[in-house]
């Protein structure tokens, strides 16, 4: 598989998995103190709290998920490119592979 499809899978699970996770835990939020979800985020009247809560968390999951996720593979791209450039010959040869 190419890299650069196998590195966007892997994004966008960590995305979808943050995603899942945010949502989980603003529900159990929205669960334990409703009155702290209707301040934050202001939902509309009558709606579910904790639905509510779910999706919000969901999206900020995705936000924080990718983020991340992108961080850790430019690191990773950053430190290939590093052992790219210190594994060259002083003598101008090519790189030992």
């Amino acid at each position: 598989m190419n890299t650069v499809v196998r590195y966007f899978l892997y994004v966008l699970s960590a995305a979808i998995l943050a995603s899942l996770v945010g949502g989980l835990f603003a529900a159990l939020v929205a669960t334990i103190s409703p009155e702290f979800v209707k301040g934050l985020f202001m939902p509309e009247e009558g709606a579910s709290l904790t639905r509510y809560a779910a999706a919000v968390g969901a999206i900020w999951g995705i936000f924080i998920g990718t983020g991340v996720m992108g961080f850790c593979l430019g690191l990773v791209t950053l430190v290939q490119i590093a052992r790219f450039f210190t594994k060259r010959k002083p003598d101008g040869e090519p790189p030992a592979v």
